[in-house]
């Protein structure tokens, strides 16, 4: 490569990164957005320390769907690195991103020696709007981190072709690497499994290695010159090129100048048989993936089955989203998260669709020799959506835009030779071919920025679904759901509701309402919304965790137990389920096994207030006064939850009232215990009783009195009120203890446990 070359390419290079970076600075802002990015990482607490057990989780789990380790090794490292800052992993995305597209430039200017197709294809592909989910959702780590180690399998095939038989050793070292790279780009997405047969097409074209063709110049390690010449011109396009113009449809005009002087006999073209073989260890490889991704899937319950969606729908469907793809790429507007998969598909959408596509097939089939870019191009495009294309379908989407990362490289080919070919048959000017492509290009630029700053959060993303498609009951639940957690109930059950009349059997808009429900404490509403809930999706372990907490909350541990047990089978990592398994076993007086529990909760998540709290609680039953001080503490200073009236209340007993001396500590008693009436603004007689221990422990004797006679009286207003007999006789006994302990103070004795 000359000066000149070598300049150049570190020039589209440098602009392919820089302006990719620019484009996706935003996402430095973004946060997580509650569709997989939640499970995936914000609430998968396997993942938070990069760790041997957490390599090993990575290897046997088939958590959330699918078994992808080099994935969960990569959301583990940047959690370990970035810790739950958003900011950090979406840049990981973002240069994943960037050294695909320099690398999809580097593949395809060394197999053609197209310098300028091969910029203009890297172009589109980082800076095309349809790209947007699968770098800007940081979910879709898979997708980047799986088309990274596809682009090396690629450029390590090259580099084994380019050796041919002249240098055995080097060349064997290139074929294993690339099933390296192979086996490593299956282990982080399974839609890799066609590479096989990517492979086989490139045989045909650019590397044309197949019998009936003849060796790509370009790879001309073991081509001597005057062959090269004669490949480089052998397959003129079928539009009449101006005369004397030495250029073809396969390589610019200066990359015949470029061609290696080596004088070795070229090398005849392996056979088909030969061809076929080769890839058997790729083919084997993706045999195995597939299984493992089935299996992985079935066990999840995400495969549809073929009574909820006939396979003539799938069939429909897939002709219908094969078109949506290429529409998009073409003009990619109206770009949506979801696109929800309707059982009323006009019939005569797959026919038109079906048509197109056989039509295209069969000039593709036609141009054969004069185009063979165009049935490779085009045999990609069809070939790498097969995994995804709805066959099996998994999930309720008909479509997604993440689908299309790698197969809109084989529609980029077909639009960039092609417009080179029609350029030279129309006599176009360069500069005309040019402008054309940069404004393309800034098109791209301008409408994907725009696309980008939809993922700034989980709000924005699903109002712009809807936007799109107001009829979309994922759009909707997902947004209701996004709704409760900022607390913006009336909102969100208004979604619900709007769900529910789209579809009916929506498991996350029952899940959303039963959460609201149990959010306003109306128990006996919220239980049948989560059972709801959970007959529609088995495998949701969200709904069992509050029905966990409303079991303990109504004093029925064996139900609670019963839901924990259920979460942690699945998920043994989830802290809040060791947390409701643990206050069940603290009811059921099994205090030891608690506090395992919640000892593992604090593992998982050491912030963890609840935990503390609850920890706390088991370790004063246990006589662990100095323990159980130290976890109220610690309770007491996690924000949110801090500053919590009842630990507060709870410390400042212990430390008022506790059996051990050396620990009480009256004045630190008081200050938490007037923090804590001060919060619930004095309506709480337990902890008015609390204050009036706390001020008899620190000598205050008359406001201990009054504090203890206040407790009564609004213990007797309490039982007034009460509801029930069950909460009439626990004010009235509260206030009786009040009445006991009033006369303790009198005499001027502090109580003690």
């Amino acid at each position: 490569m000359t000066r000149k070359e070598q300049l150049r390419t570190w020039l589209v290079c440098i602009g392919l990164a820089v302006v990719t970076a620019l484009l996706y600075a935003p996402v430095l802002r973004f946060q997580f957005v509650d569709f997989d990015d939640f499970e995936y990482i914000v609430n998968n607490f396997q993942i938070r320390h990069f760790n041997w057990q957490s390599l090993a989780w990575a290897w046997q789990t088939t958590y959330a769907c699918n078994w992808h380790p080099l994935t969960w090794m990569s959301h583990t490292l940047d959690c370990q690195w970035f810790g739950t800052w958003a900011g950090g992993h979406h840049a990981t995305s973002v240069v994943f991103h960037i050294l695909n597209s320099l690398l999809l430039f580097i593949i395809l200017r060394r197999m053609t020696g197209a310098f300028w197709r091969s910029a203009m294809v890297a172009a589109l592909f980082a800076w095309h709007p349809l790209h947007v989910e699968s770098v800007a959702w940081v979910a879709e780590r898979k997708d980047v981190l799986s088309t990274f180690f596809w682009m090396l399998t690629i450029w390590a095939y090259i580099r084994y072709v380019e050796m041919g038989k002249a240098e055995s050793r080097k060349q064997k070292f290139f074929y294993a690497l690339s099933l390296v790279f192979f086996a490593l780009g299956l282990m982080a997405k399974p839609m890799l499994v066609t590479l096989p047969f990517v492979l086989l097409l490139l045989d045909w074209w650019p590397l044309r290695r197949m019998k009936k063709g003849s060796p790509n110049p370009n790879l001309n390690r073991n081509l001597n010159p005057q062959s090269a010449i004669r490949s480089s011109t052998s397959s003129q396009p079928a539009l009449s090129l101006p005369k004397g113009n030495p250029q073809s449809s396969h390589g610019d005009s200066t990359e015949l100048a470029e061609v290696s002087t080596d004088s070795r006999p070229a090398v005849s073209p392996p056979g088909i048989l030969r061809l076929l073989i080769e890839k058997a260890p790729f083919l084997f490889l993706s045999a195995v993936s597939c299984l493992v991704t089935i299996y992985a899937q079935q066990r999840s319950g995400a495969i549809q089955s073929l009574e909820n969606l006939s396979m003539s729908l799938r069939l429909g469907n897939s002709l219908v989203a094969y078109y949506q793809y290429i529409a998009k790429l073409i003009w990619p507007e109206n770009l949506s998260v979801i696109y929800f998969f309707s059982n009323n598909l006009p019939p005569w959408k797959p026919v038109a669709a079906g048509l197109f596509l056989v039509a295209v097939s069969a000039f593709a089939a036609r141009s054969w020799r004069t185009r063979p870019y165009f049935i490779m191009g085009w045999l990609f495009f069809l070939g790498t959506l097969v995994p995804v294309i709805g066959l099996i379908q998994v999930g309720s989407q008909a479509f997604a835009d993440r689908y299309s990362y790698v197969p809109s490289i084989g529609f980029f080919i077909i639009l960039c030779w092609g417009a080179h070919d029609i350029g030279l048959a129309l006599r176009w000017h360069p500069a005309i071919l040019g402008a054309t492509a940069w404004v393309a290009l800034c098109s791209c630029v301008v409408a994907a920025s725009r696309q980008i700053g939809f993922w700034q959060d989980s709000g924005t993303l699903f109002r712009h679904a809807i936007a799109v498609d107001p009829d979309n009951p994922i759009a909707h639940a997902n947004y209701a759901a996004y709704l409760c957690d900022n607390l913006k109930l009336k909102q969100s059950v208004e979604e619900c509701n709007k769900t529910l009349q789209l579809m009916p059997i929506d498991a996350m808009a029952h899940h959303t309402l039963g959460k609201i429900y149990y959010l306003q404490t109306n128990f006996d509403a919220a239980v049948p919304e989560l059972n709801a809930a959970l007959k529609l999706n088995l495998y949701d372990c969200l709904p069992h965790l509050l029905l966990g907490r409303i079991a303990n909350i109504q004093h029925d541990p064996a139900e609670a137990a019963n839901h924990a047990s259920i979460i942690l089978a699945a998920d043994p990592a989830n802290p809040e389920a060791h947390c409701i398994l643990g206050e069940a076993l603290a009811a059921q007086g099994k205090l030891n096994d608690a506090c395992a529990h919640f000892t593992e909760s604090l593992r998982l998540v050491p912030d963890y207030p609840e935990a503390q709290f609850q920890l706390a609680i088991a370790l004063a039953k246990l006589g662990n006064t100095a323990g159980a001080i130290a976890h109220y503490r610690l309770a007491n200073k996690v924000p949110p939850a801090a500053p919590d009236s009842v630990v507060m209340n709870n410390l400042a007993w212990i430390l008022a009232a506790g059996p051990s001396p050396e620990l009480r500590d009256g004045a630190a008693a008081v200050k938490l215990a007037e923090r804590a009436c001060e919060l619930d603004h004095n309506q709480q007689p337990i902890f008015i009783g609390t204050l009036a221990a706390a001020y008899a422990e620190a000598g205050r004797f008359d406001e201990a009195v009054a504090a203890a006679r206040q407790a009564h009286d609004v213990a007797l207003e309490r039982a007034e009120k009460a509801r029930n007999p069950a909460e009439e006789k626990t004010a009235k006994d509260l206030a009786a203890r009040n009445l006991e302990l009033l006369e303790i103070y009198s005499s001027h004795r502090a109580f003690h446990e």
